[in-house]
């Protein structure tokens, strides 16, 4: 019997790109443990080759990423830092070679409802992190943290090209753990691949800033940040706001962002040496619980 195969929607979240794929009714997405895929919390699929259809915008115009030997390219959005695609080849073709690259997509850029929940997706594992050189961490040279936590550990972590270094003062983060950890389903941080903590601003320090892409919509009062040179996800930034412009929110926003005024939300997949797989990790199903809800584009 011929594999019947279905149409499948993606998208940036500002809309700047949309891709129309088919895949076999049984797909599985690639879960991959390299450092890049990690940190993005990448879920892959390969679709026919011939079956891939841009809406809106083009693999040749989004932000193009490459490490190592430099045979896989990584597409985002420069707009909203969502990672829809890579491009490549496992090899480097010899010279007089064709160079027949390979289009992987991203199943968190799916639009919402395409298919189901990414907790529940079935996965297959690819050891990425064992293929070629090791990934050697940028190195965080700032200073430390001002908060006094009794019995406080510094974690260390960054985005995948290390434009962007921070540096986490906190208790140790392991099973044990009762720090607020999620994962959110909504339309951007579903996107992004992001696990949330929510450490106190004097927590945490974040070098390399001007290479910070921020993105903001809906009530633009916090913005979703992302390194602007390879598009890893790396914390919620409050936007200023004057005293004015607070009043007039309605009482639930300005309650919410009271609420924030003195925390950093850090994405944890940017600290080295930590696997948010090991941690109590809550899912938050913020696609639902978060009106007004998001437009697929």
């Amino acid at each position: 019997m011929a594999e019947e195969f279905k149409t499948y929607r993606g998208s940036c979240h500002c809309g700047d790109y949309i891709y129309e794929i088919k895949l076999g009714l049984d797909f599985k997405a690639t879960k991959c443990n390299c450092s890049s895929c990690y940190k993005k919390g990448g879920l892959w699929v390969i679709p026919k080759q011939d079956e891939i259809h841009w809406v809106e915008g083009g693999v040749d115009t989004l932000t193009s990423y490459t490490f190592g030997e430099k045979t896989f390219h990584h597409k985002f959005c420069p707009g909203c830092g969502a990672q829809l695609c890579i491009v490549g080849t496992m090899e480097v073709p010899k010279p007089g070679e064709p160079y027949n690259p390979t289009t992987v997509f991203n199943v968190r850029s799916f639009q919402y409802g395409q298919v189901g929940d990414v907790w529940t997706l079935e996965t297959k594992t690819l050891d990425g992190k064992s293929y070629r050189k090791p990934y050697e961490p940028a190195k965080f040279t700032g200073p430390e943290p001002e908060a006094a936590t009794e019995g406080a550990k510094i974690y260390t972590g960054s985005c995948h090209c290390g434009a962007i270094r921070l540096a986490l003062k906190m208790k140790p983060l392991d099973k044990t753990s009762d720090e607020r950890i999620m994962d959110c389903n909504c339309s951007i941080c579903n996107r992004h691949g992001s696990t949330w903590m929510y450490p106190k601003k004097d927590q945490v320090v974040i070098e390399g800033e001007d290479n910070l892409g921020v993105y903001l919509f809906n009530t633009k009062l916090f913005g979703k940040t992302f390194c602007k040179i390879c598009g890893i996800p790396i914390h919620n930034q409050p936007q200023p706001i004057t005293e004015e412009q607070f009043n007039n929110l309605p009482e639930g926003h300005r309650k919410w962002l009271k609420s924030g005024q003195d925390l950093m939300p850090i994405n944890l997949r940017t600290i080295d040496g930590l696997d948010v797989d090991d941690l109590n990790v809550v899912h938050y199903d913020g696609y639902n619980k978060n009106p007004p809800r998001y437009v697929e584009p």
